[in-house]
């Protein structure tokens, strides 16, 4: 688990059977903790602080939503306390980052991942309901104060967040 000051933090694991690297991303703050796109918790970590809300940034990232749930009496949300959800139509289903004002965070599903070797982009075409829809969703994401961005693939981006994202969207 790594800390990223503001409350949030991340953990990830490489899972074989998607072939892909999975992150999640957690936040806590005065009002409890909040986790996106939980995957199985890392077992030298303490167990979240309660209240616990579970948010699902898109229909694919099911994950351990339901366990988080059940076993840590979290509640699944769609509009965590603290965050603005911004729907990003175009990627997949039901895809939705959310941004928290305070500390200029953006918490990204699958719309943007920040995989080596290439880096910041936009969910590859073959992955997308409608790639030309989902470029000019993302084209709003520049007109927030973005200082970082955590993904749901990828290493978060921990500083200048709005710059790199506007260099992606040129």
């Amino acid at each position: 688990m790594a800390f990223h000051g503001d409350g949030f933090f991340t953990w990830h694991v490489y899972d074989p059977i998607c072939k892909a690297e999975l992150w999640s991303t957690g936040y806590t703050g005065t009002d409890g903790t909040v986790l996106f796109d939980p995957i199985e918790w890392p077992q030298d970590s303490p167990l979240p602080k309660s209240p616990l809300q579970i948010v699902q940034t898109n229909g694919n990232h099911d994950r351990n939503c339901d366990v988080f749930g059940s076993q840590q009496t979290g509640k699944i949300t769609k509009e965590p306390l603290g965050f603005s959800p911004i729907p990003l139509p175009g990627a997949g289903e039901g895809e939705t980052a959310y941004f928290h004002h305070p500390t200029g965070t953006l918490v990204v599903g699958d719309a943007l991942i920040n995989l080596a070797p290439h880096g910041l982009m936009p969910l590859p075409a073959k992955y997308c309901a409608d790639p030309g829809l989902l470029k000019k969703s993302l084209g709003g994401l520049g007109e927030l104060p973005i200082r970082r961005i955590f993904f749901a693939h990828g290493d978060p981006i921990l500083q200048n967040g709005a710059e790199r994202l506007k260099k992606l969207l040129t």
